[in-house]
């Protein structure tokens, strides 16, 4: 495997926590899968979970939080704000048309 710099490495610990969500990962296992060092996913999971975006079990096992997972939800959201606006923006055109 190709040395990652972190910020590709982090996406990738990102995308393995995503695919192994039920079972969760340790710090060993995550490293094994993201092919690097512990003490770099150890230092990784710490600024995850300052942003609140993995949570651990009672087994010490990481998996993304509900709230990594509201990311989507705030984009979803965005959506239905840019739709809503749209439509208001066309009401008011079809209306000056008249």
């Amino acid at each position: 495997m190709e040395k990652m710099n972190s910020q590709a490495r982090i996406l990738e610990e990102i995308k393995i926590l995503s695919e192994n969500h039920v079972c969760g990962l340790s710090n060993k296992e995550l490293a094994e899968k993201a092919g690097t060092t512990a003490s770099n996913v150890c230092r990784d999971l710490g600024i995850f979970e300052e942003y609140g975006w993995v949570t651990r079990d009672d087994k010490g096992r990481c998996r993304l939080s509900a709230e990594f997972g509201g990311i989507a939800g705030q984009i979803m959201k965005s959506y239905k704000v840019a739709r809503l606006e749209l439509s208001r923006e066309e009401e008011r055109y079809a209306t000056a048309m008249q």
